[in-house]
């Protein structure tokens, strides 16, 4: 039986990420000024090539959303930048999973002494009740997630030993 969900989470912008906007659109608009004054032929052609890059590069890098889809026993974790760009980050298969669980759970005490390469995906909201997931996955790496509870049931049904909820 084949078992099939995804679900999606925005990433919230961090105050580096709205740090960079506004620094952006600051030297958008002072390079448009300068070039104005000092070749307003060429002010309309700096200030469009400004934003260009601004639109085409900063804006898509930190306004990101993460896709979680559970297809034939994996997880596939994806990156959409700007809803317009997306990429294919990792592929987690249940087999080689270790544990999933809440990441203030007790049941991932034993690998708080590991030395795991910590990898994050999720939306980085620590205001939510609900903590994101720890997924420790081929004995060496941690990757945190924002499921909900049916994502986190449907994988509970194939891999029951590994997957739990406290």
């Amino acid at each position: 039986m084949d078992s099939y969900m995804e679900h999606l989470v925005k990433k919230n912008t961090e105050p580096k990420d709205l740090a960079l906007r506004f620094g952006c659109i600051a030297f958008i608009v002072v390079g448009t000024l300068v070039a104005f004054f000092f070749v307003p032929a060429l002010s309309i052609i700096v200030g469009l090539g400004l934003a260009m890059l601004y639109r085409y590069v900063i804006f898509p890098l930190t306004d990101v959303e993460y896709e979680y889809l559970y297809c034939d026993k994996s997880i596939t974790v994806s990156k959409i930048m700007a809803k317009e760009k997306r990429k294919d980050l990792e592929t987690f298969d249940i087999d080689k999973m270790e544990i999933l669980a809440p990441a203030n759970s007790y049941r991932l005490g034993e690998y708080k002494n590991r030395d795991l390469k910590e990898t994050a995906y999720w939306s980085m909201d620590k205001t939510k009740e609900e903590p994101p997931y720890a997924m420790i996955y081929e004995g060496g790496r941690k990757i945190l997630l924002d499921l909900p509870q049916e994502f986190v049931k449907m994988v509970q049904n194939n891999a029951p030993r590994k997957v739990f909820f406290d």
